[in-house]
C-alpha cells in the first residue's frame, strides 16, 4: 500500500505539470519507486526508496542543463529526499540531526549573478487556490488549461471536486486571476516578481544576501505586526508597531514579505506578531533566515491576541522577558469571529450549510445559523465572564450595523464595557475581542 501510494503520488504530480521535464522533483519521485522494489517490511522499503531517490537526485545535473550550469542538484528533488529520509529515521527511531547555525549541510548555493534576468521570459510567479461548488466540467477545464498555457509557462494545475490550485509564470497575473476566479471562490493568491527576486539574490552572490553599503544606527526593538485591514493597522501603529505587514486569512504574507519589512526598520531585536495561526510557522522561518537581527515571534493566532500582546510590550525589558510576558497575556483574551460558509460541511462537530453565518471561538466553529443576531448571542453566551469587549467591524459592515451588534452584546452582558472599532478586515464581518 505504501509503495502504491508513492507511485500514485508521483503519477499525480506529473499529471499536474503542463510540460514536465527530466531532472526535477518529478523525476526523483518517479524513479525512487519505479521498477521492481525488493523489501520485506516498511523499514526496508523506506530504506530502498531513500537510496534510489538519493541516487536519482545526484544525476539531476546531467538531466537538466540549467542545474549543471549552476553546479547544483534540483532543490525540489533534494527536499523530497530529505522528506523520505525523515520518514525512515522517524520510523526506526534514529535521531534526526539538526545542523547548527553557520554550518550548512549542503554545498554552497548557486551563484545567480551568472544568470541574466533576460533569461526570464515571464516576470510574475502567480499562485492561487479556489474553492469549488462543484467539479469543473471537462471541456471548461481543458479550455482553461489551453488558455493558461498560451499566456505563461511552468504551469502546475491540479483540481478535484472541491479545489482548483494553480501555479504559473506569466506577464499578466491579474488577467490570469480574473479568468480563473470565474470558476470558484478565491481562497488564496500570491504574485511575486521574479526579476526583482533575481536582482536581490544576484547582488549578494552565492549567499543571496545583499551587501551592506553603509551602517545605520539601529533601534533596540522593532515590532512587526500582520494586519488584514486599515482599522487594525492604525490601531496596531498607535499601540507601538513599527511596521505593518499586509496579510491575514487567505492572504498569508511570505517570509520574504516579513524580511523586507524588518529590513525597512533597522533594529537589533525584531518581534513579529503573526496574528494568524497560518502565519506562525512563516514567522519562525524568518527567525532562521536572518542572522544579522535577533528575530523573535509571539504565537498570536488572532488580531485581538496581537493587540493584547503589544499592549504588554515594554522596551525596558530584555527580549526574552518581553516574549515571555507577551506570550503569557494571550490566555487573557478570547477571540470571537463571524464569517460565511462557502460550502455544505461538517466542521468541529457543527453541521454547516453553504451561505450560513458561522460563529467561531479562537478559530473553532461553535455555531451556524441564518441569523447574525443568533450567532452573536450564542458566541457571547460562551464567554459569560467577559469584562472588556471590543467589536471590530469589517470592510463591508457599516458603523450603524456594528453599533446594533454592540447593543445586542450589552444586553447579554450588561456589566461588560463594550466598544465599537473599525477593523477594515475582509472575510470576517466581525472580530470580537473578549477580555
Amino acid at each position: 500500500l505504501l509503495l502504491a501510494a508513492f507511485r500514485s503520488g508521483a503519477k499525480a504530480a506529473a499529471s499536474a505539470v503542463e510540460n514536465p521535464v527530466e531532472g526535477t522533483i518529478l523525476t526523483v519521485m518517479r524513479e525512487c519507486c519505479a521498477g521492481e522494489v525488493n523489501a520485506d517490511d516498511i523499514e526496508s522499503l523506506l530504506d530502498v526508496l531513500y537510496e534510489k531517490a538519493a541516487e536519482t537526485l545526484a544525476k539531476t545535473p546531467e538531466m537538466l542543463p540549467v542545474l549543471k550550469r549552476a553546479r547544483v542538484v534540483d532543490s525540489g528533488g533534494c527536499g523530497f529526499v530529505h522528506i523520505v529520509d525523515g520518514m525512515r529515521k522517524a520510523l526506526s527511531g534514529e535521531p534526526i540531526e539538526i545542523v547548527p547555525a553557520g554550518e550548512p549541510a549542503l554545498n554552497e548555493a548557486a551563484d545567480f549573478s551568472e544568470f541574466s534576468d533576460e533569461e526570464i521570459t515571464f516576470t510574475f510567479c502567480t499562485e492561487c487556490l479556489l474553492d469549488l461548488d462543484a467539479p469543473i466540467p471537462a471541456v471548461i477545464l481543458s479550455n482553461t488549461r489551453s488558455w493558461l498555457a498560451s499566456v505563461g509557462d511552468s504551469m502546475v494545475l491540479t483540481t478535484d471536486e472541491e479545489i482548483f490550485k494553480l501555479h504559473i509564470h506569466t506577464n499578466d497575473p491579474m488577467e490570469v486571476l480574473s479568468r480563473v476566479t470565474k470558476l470558484g471562490t478565491l481562497r488564496f493568491s500570491k504574485i511575486e516578481n521574479m526579476r526583482l527576486q533575481h536582482d536581490g539574490i544576484a547582488v549578494g552572490g552565492k549567499n543571496g544576501k545583499k551587501k551592506k553599503e553603509t551602517e545605520v544606527e539601529r533601534e533596540k526593538y522593532g515590532i512587526f505586526a500582520v494586519s488584514p485591514g486599515d482599522g487594525f493597522s492604525d490601531l496596531l501603529c498607535e499601540l507601538g508597531a513599527n511596521r505593518i505587514i499586509a496579510g491575514g486569512q487567505s492572504m498569508n504574507p511570505s517570509a520574504d514579505d516579513i524580511i523586507e519589512a524588518i529590513k525597512s526598520f533597522p533594529c537589533e531585536n525584531a518581534i513579529i506578531l503573526p496574528n494568524n495561526s497560518n502565519i506562525i510557522l512563516t514567522a519562525k522561518q524568518v527567525a532562521r533566515l536572518m542572522d544579522d537581527v535577533n528575530v523573535l515571534s509571539v504565537d498570536t493566532r488572532t488580531l485581538p491576541e496581537g493587540i493584547t500582546a503589544l499592549i504588554s510590550f515594554n522596551k525596558a525589558r530584555s527580549p526574552e522577558e518581553n516574549i515571555s510576558v507577551m506570550q503569557g497575556t494571550l490566555s487573557d483574551v478570547t477571540t470571537l469571529s463571524v464569517t460565511t460558509a462557502v460550502r455544505d460541511a461538517e466542521a468541529d462537530g457543527v453541521n454547516v450549510r453553504k451561505d450560513q453565518i458561522l460563529g467561531l471561538i479562537n478559530g473553532k466553529i461553535k455555531v451556524s445559523s441564518d441569523s447574525m443576531d443568533e450567532v452573536i448571542t450564542s458566541l457571547v453566551s460562551e464567554t459569560p465572564d467577559g469584562e472588556i469587549i471590543s467589536v471590530y467591524y469589517g470592510e463591508d459592515v457599516t458603523e450603524e450595523d456594528a453599533e446594533a451588534i454592540a447593543s445586542l452584546i450589552s444586553a447579554s452582558l450588561p456589566d461588560a464595557d463594550v466598544a465599537v472599532l473599525p477593523g477594515g478586515q475582509p472575510i470576517y464581518p466581525y472580530i470580537i475581542s473578549v477580555e
